[in-house]
């Protein structure tokens, strides 16, 4: 993992299962090799979002069903956008009907 020092953000995430990992009796069982990275930006200096995601996974669910998935996916051209919003009392809303 690599955290920005400025804003103590999750920056990138890059994670290999090493070895076979089970979680639960037989819930999940991820194969050695399954791989997930993650990479994060400061989009208008204000808010950390996520910029490349990539996933090669091996796994097998309640020892039936097996996924073999491999992802890759680039996020970009981020649009700041402004939207208003009034709360309306239920009279006001029946009124417009």
């Amino acid at each position: 993992m690599w955290i920005d020092k400025a804003d103590l953000q999750l920056a990138k995430m890059d994670v290999e299962c090493l070895d076979t990992i089970s979680f639960g009796v037989f819930l999940a069982r991820f194969h050695k090799g399954s791989r997930l990275m993650l990479e994060q930006a400061r989009v208008n200096d204000e808010v950390w979002l996520p910029q490349h995601f990539t996933a090669k996974i091996d796994v097998r669910l309640a020892l039936v069903k097996g996924f073999n998935v491999d992802l890759d996916q680039t996020f970009r051209d981020y649009k700041k956008f402004r939207a208003s919003s009034k709360i309306a009392e239920w009279g006001e809303v029946r009124e417009r009907r």
